[in-house]
């Protein structure tokens, strides 16, 4: 292929003279702050031309939101994204924004893409863009630019170039909204060396997402042989398909081969003994680019490659020396091998190449362990014990790895790391481990933190045997962490009387803890507190579970990061408030809880499953079941990693009752027998017992089955919980027994809203088909002013034969007749007479509200809508939870609907 010095079209970059010239930028203003070292999409020389990737990209934006170029250094991602620019980018207008760490900050990083796109997008969508700098809430800045996009006069291609960098959750939260919720005019191209934290199964299966990764990227033989042709090799077919072969295609080596090549003169020898591992292309950058180094240089960078990064201090303690502080700014000044990061203390990272170039470098075995010492005893004085354990194993210091974990094991699987502790001590022998008990113990309790079960009981019972050798605190030590694990084993298999049992037997004495030197002390009583809440939750005692549950929820911590025990106590608030029928709360705390999950990099742990479980379950009561799917595919996520036989279930449950409102009964029923299918021997806590067979019972009786339906009854036997009388109680009603009221003894008056609800509900029905419709119109209006204020939805819906009742009580008048207007309106599909409308708002919306109504039906962000009005965001939100009230209403879409359902817009 000719050699292109063109450049996309509207967007101005420099001219890359060769494969590794620097860049040079030049700058542009669009919006009057534009800096093109962000901005400007780099065109090099000497580029193949490869058409079929050009295609690849031409139809990806063409179908999905966004395009996800992935791959590790030297794919040539960068590249193939410019030169398709410069091709023609579909005939969408472009724009170019390199990311570097500092757009983790939400601000920087919207700004710089309003900066990109504004110039190509017209005069509209430049206007509208100006508004970011007016938002005072970083969260509203996605929804703006979105916004402003919206009004662009001109397909928009925008590419993100070395999203790698971005590690911000705000910034790709806003991204994965922008995603989902695409805009028309905007197509998103992102160049990555690794996935980002987005929910990628979901975005490909909606059609939203697109990717081109290292297969896709990998040279075939026709455009090695144009690579290999513009670089002068005399190469023949069968050399360039072997060359091909023996790299995988990865274009860096592929061009750092022909570049070898080259200066050979006998190719067919060449390529006969070229042997496709790294050191040969080693070998030509040792020679090229180490070895023109001074000696000095060159045994700095051999010592400090002991470490995937380096601080001054740290460069001394490993090199002997004192002057790493100038050695490394002046390696990072030069780009030659250090970069440098935005970490407290001048961290850097040399060059992920280059170190791996170093460490292949062959060194003594003696001298290779006393730098990986040096570095463990660093990182272990410095309170850095994960990168300590990392150097002390990969310099079998196995004594010191086993000192590390006996002290911060706690700390270090607690705190988010347990996956990391599992594969660094994964590349342990295992002949080491069962004969070091530390080891053996840290492995397991690493494992079963996130919800690996493999070969825990053996490496436990080998540190048992060996528990014996140690001294008295490290053998007290151990036997507390030994606690902790059985514990853990116990909750992952779903025997949670077995869990409360194993948690009584750790000590919660801080002071002895710390005396048997376990760091980070106060977190073990957090474990137990938090696990033995979450045991009595699902065994049915609320009371004790929420004293337990908050005392680890509202305790102060170490002042670190938020703490996995704390992250597990929230999440079973979340779902004791659901479980209660207290749904407001429930979704504060566990959308609360999701977002502390997320933004730690927990998002997928079985600690933050219950929140997952508890927004499903109240979507389905709120009947906002296109949201019930969204939070059973994020639990789901979280079982493929950790599955809990307890939170399978529930999960079950939810899922039947989302297909059941959809209604398709027979699917809601095959749901639960799979469930019951893959509990196999496993016994379930009784009030998920009773959940799960009573509502699989009324399902076969609505479904036309009644046998089927009591003799599963009789299986279960009497409930033995308020929910699990009200759905005994159902099902009698159901089957067309007598006894309802009976069977529901007094959960009319319970203290739980959703039992309360419940039973009154089935009680009206009870009384209606007696013939007393007062009794009835008493028991409909009691539930209605208990599910109110929550907007507890589902047990009026899930019994349409309390239609008419439901009309009659609207006619007589109700303390919650917007509600009840509501249900009507879903029962019967068709909105009510206007009059009957009007006189369900009981308490009208003053004049502020109704002016604030109006603006709530605009697209305009509540930070907006203070601007236009001139009063503050509290302000704002004080009225909008006016409005939502009278309204009864629990969101902002959703009091739009109402109102517009009341006429009220």
């Amino acid at each position: 292929m000719a050699t292109s010095r063109a450049r996309p079209a509207g967007v101005s970059g420099p001219v890359i003279e060769g494969p590794w010239a620097p860049t040079s930028r030049a700058r542009a203003d669009p919006l009057g702050r534009r800096d093109d070292a962000e901005h400007a999409a780099p065109v090099a020389t000497h580029v193949v031309e490869r058409p079929r990737l050009h295609a690849l990209l031409d139809r990806a934006v063409a179908d999905a939101a966004v395009t996800l170029v992935v791959g590790p250094a030297g794919w040539g991602k960068t590249l193939l994204v410019g030169s398709w620019l410069a091709s023609g980018a579909g005939g969408r207008q472009p724009a170019w924004v390199t990311l570097g760490p500092g757009h983790d900050d939400p601000r920087t990083f919207w700004t710089a893409l309003a900066r990109a796109v504004g110039p190509g997008a017209g005069p509209a969508a430049t206007a509208a863009l100006r508004r970011l700098d007016g938002v005072g809430d970083p969260e509203e800045l996605p929804g703006v630019f979105a916004r402003a996009l919206r009004t662009a006069d001109r397909p928009v291609v925008l590419v993100l170039d070395d999203l790698h960098e971005v590690t911000s959750p705000a910034v790709h939260a806003g991204l994965r909204s922008l995603v989902e919720r695409p805009v028309p005019s905007l197509a998103l191209v992102a160049t990555t060396r690794r996935d980002p934290p987005w929910p990628l199964t979901r975005l490909r299966l909606a059609g939203l997402l697109a990717e081109i990764r290292p297969d896709d990227l990998a040279f075939r033989d026709d455009e090695a042989a144009a690579l290999f042709a513009q670089l002068g090799v005399p190469a023949d077919g069968g050399h360039v398909h072997e060359m091909v072969a023996r790299t995988g295609g990865w274009a860096a080596g592929m061009r750092l081969a022909a570049l070898d090549l080259a200066t050979r003169p006998d190719v067919d020898a060449a390529v006969a003994a070229f042997s496709g591992d790294a050191h040969s292309v080693s070998g030509y950058l040792l020679e090229e680019v180490l070895d023109r180094q001074t000696p000095e240089l060159l045994a700095f960078l051999e010592q400090v490659s002991a470490v995937d990064l380096v601080c001054a201090d740290l460069a001394d303690a490993l090199t002997g020396r004192d002057d790493g502080a100038a050695l490394l700014a002046e390696l990072s000044a030069s780009h030659l091998f250090v970069q440098a990061l935005d970490h407290p203390g001048r961290w850097y990272r040399l060059h992920r190449l280059v170190l791996d170039l170093l460490r292949a470098r062959p060194v003594p075995r003696r001298t290779r362990r006393d730098r990986d010492r040096r570095a463990a005893v660093w990182f272990r004085r410095h309170g850095m014990p994960l990168e300590a354990l990392r150097s002390s194993v990969h310099g079998e210091l196995w004594a010191l790895a086993a000192d590390v974990l006996a002290a911060h094991l706690v700390s270090l699987v607690l705190r988010g790391s347990a996956e990391e502790v599992a594969r660094i001590l994964g590349g342990v022998p295992h002949p080491v481990l069962l004969e070091r008990p530390e080891l053996a113990t840290a492995l397991a309790g690493a494992r079963i933190t996130t919800g690996d079960t493999t070969q825990v009981r053996t490496l436990v019972d080998a540190a048992r045997r060996g528990a014996g050798e140690l001294g008295e605190g490290r053998r007290q030590r151990l036997a507390v962490h030994h606690g902790l694990i059985e514990a853990a084993r116990a909750r992952v298999s779903g025997d949670l009387e077995a869990l409360a049992r194993a948690y009584r037997t750790v000590t919660l004495d801080v002071a002895t803890l710390d005396r048997w030197g376990v760091l980070d002390a106060e977190i073990v009583p957090a474990v137990v507190l938090t696990n033995l809440g979450t045991a009595e939750l699902w065994l049915g005692d609320l009371e004790a579970a929420e004293a337990h549950l908050r005392r680890t929820a509202e305790a102060a911590g170490s002042g670190g990061p938020p703490a996995l025990p704390r992250v597990n106590a929230a999440s079973h608030l979340a779902l004791l408030a659901c479980e209660r029928g207290e749904l407001d709360t429930a979704a504060a705390r566990a959308r609360e809880v999701i977002a502390t999950a997320t933004g730690s990099g927990w998002a997928q742990t079985p600690q933050v499953a219950p929140a997952y479980l508890a927004m499903a379950r109240l979507t389905v009561d709120r009947d906002e079941l296109s949201d019930t799917d969204l939070w059973l595919g994020r639990l789901a996520d979280v079982e493929e990693i950790a599955p809990e036989p307890h939170v399978l279930l529930a999960r079950s449950l939810v899922l039947a009752s989302r297909r059941d409102a959809a209604d398709d009964r027979e699917e809601a029923l095959e749901r639960l027998r799979v469930a019951g299918a893959r509990t196999g021997t496993w016994t379930p806590p009784r009030p998920l017992a009773e959940q799960w067979r009573l509502g699989e019972a009324d399902l076969l009786a609505r479904g036309g089955n009644p046998e089927a339906a009591r003799a599963l009854a009789d299986r279960l036997g009497a409930p033995r919980t308020e929910a699990g009388r009200v759905a005994a109680a159902l099902l009698r009603l159901h089957l067309g027994d007598e006894g309802v009221e009976h069977a529901l003894g007094t959960t009319v008056a319970s203290a739980l809203p959703r039992v309360r609800v419940g039973a009154c509900v089935v009680a009206a029905a009870a009384r209606r088909r007696a013939g007393d419709p007062e009794r009835a119109l008493d028991l409909l209006e009691q539930a209605l002013l208990a599910a109110a204020p929550d907007g507890l939805r589902r047990p009026f819906l899930a019994e349409p034969s309390l239609t008419d009742l439901l009309r009659r009580r609207i006619d007589r008048g109700s303390g919650a007749a917007s509600f009840a207007v509501d249900l009507l309106e879903r029962l019967t599909g068709t909105t009510p007479d206007p009059a009957v409308r009007r006189r369900a708002l009981a308490e009208p919306l003053t004049e502020r509200e109704a002016t604030m109504l109006r603006y709530l039906a605009s697209t305009l962000s509540n930070a907006e809508i203070a601007a236009e009005l001139y009063v503050s965001l509290n302000t704002v939100k004080t009225h909008q939870r006016s409005v939502y009230r009278k309204l009864g209403a629990t969101g902002r879409r959703e009091a739009v609907r109402r109102a517009r359902t009341l006429g009220l817009l």
